[in-house]
């Protein structure tokens, strides 16, 4: 039998704060020059760059081994400054860095066609884990695989994720929300057996948890870029009432998080209401809608509701 969706009392994995340094005034003191780029990691010099690294610096390369690609101003914004233009130095000094990680091979930019952000023009460079970053995320036990030459829409898609995940850790950061964990694929799907036995897996772009005062509240996150018909909506929401009636995460968690639709407009939101007026009316109360430039303030204004 399954049980109701509900908040409970938050506490953050390990007692660890969830924020990746989220706004950090940490700027590091070394010199943010980097070497020349080389096709090859040999043992010495990844000793050397493990040996060089600070907390900031894993920091990032767990980040962007999380998130699979970032911009490099989503990440200027995640750990230098959420606002380039009141603190220029501190955007130049993460600007700096990068260019350090990029030649250590920690991180990689993809290729020029791949350059923007999510809607283009921006002109920001679109990292994902280098060839040593992948080396040492193994020694610590991570299996990082590389990407090749990702898709457009696979990169649209992941940096829209990411920005999510951004804007999150700088609410955070702002004392806006308190955000105690953010899961990000593959971590955050959940496999469970549906009817006749039939093993079946809910894949959400994110999972979160938001900090209530005492209490928390529970999200799984779809990143909807209105590129999907709505028969693939409707077959993802099923699933995650299939996922419900399961029980399987009420038997781990206690309760069963809500599902929240991310859109880029009023159109397609509009769109995603229509597909969820198609679901069971007991079940509807699962799936909310919000803007993607909105996410972190929705949360953060049903975290107070």
């Amino acid at each position: 039998m399954t049980r109701p969706m509900a908040r409970r009392i938050a506490q953050a994995p390990d007692g660890r704060d969830a924020s990746p340094q989220a706004g950090s005034v940490e700027v590091s003191t070394r010199k943010d020059s980097a070497p020349a780029p080389s096709h090859y990691v040999t043992a010495d010099r990844l000793y050397r760059i493990a040996r060089d690294m600070g907390e900031l610096d894993w920091s990032v390369l767990n980040f962007v081994s999380a998130s699979r690609l970032a911009t490099g101003k989503q990440l200027i914004r995640c750990f230098w400054t959420d606002d380039p233009q009141r603190q220029p130095a501190r955007a130049r000094a993460g600007s700096r860095a990068l260019k350090r990680l990029a030649g250590w091979r920690l991180l990689d930019a993809l290729p020029g066609r791949a350059r923007g952000g999510v809607r283009g023009g921006s002109g920001t460079l679109v990292y994902s884990v280098g060839v040593a970053g992948t080396k040492l995320l193994a020694q610590r036990g991570l299996d990082q695989r590389r990407l090749g030459a990702p898709g457009g829409r696979f990169i649209g898609h992941t940096l829209a994720c990411t920005g999510v995940v951004v804007g999150l850790h700088v609410a955070h950061a702002r004392g806006e929300l308190d955000l105690i964990e953010v899961q990000q694929e593959p971590a955050c799907h959940r496999a469970f057996l549906g009817a006749w036995g039939a093993r079946e897996t809910v894949k959400p772009d994110l999972f979160a948890r938001v900090g209530v005062g005492a209490l928390e509240d529970r999200w799984f996150v779809e990143v909807d870029l209105a590129t999907e018909h709505a028969a693939t909506l409707l077959a993802k929401a099923k699933r995650y009432i299939s996922h419900y009636r399961s029980g399987s995460e009420q038997s781990q968690h206690g309760v069963y998080p809500k599902v929240l639709w991310v859109v880029p407009d009023g159109r397609r939101a509009v769109q995603i209401g229509d597909m969820l007026r198609r679901l069971p009316g007991e079940t509807r109360r699962m799936f909310s809608v919000c803007l993607l430039d909105e996410v972190a303030s929705w949360l953060a204004g049903e975290a107070r509701a």
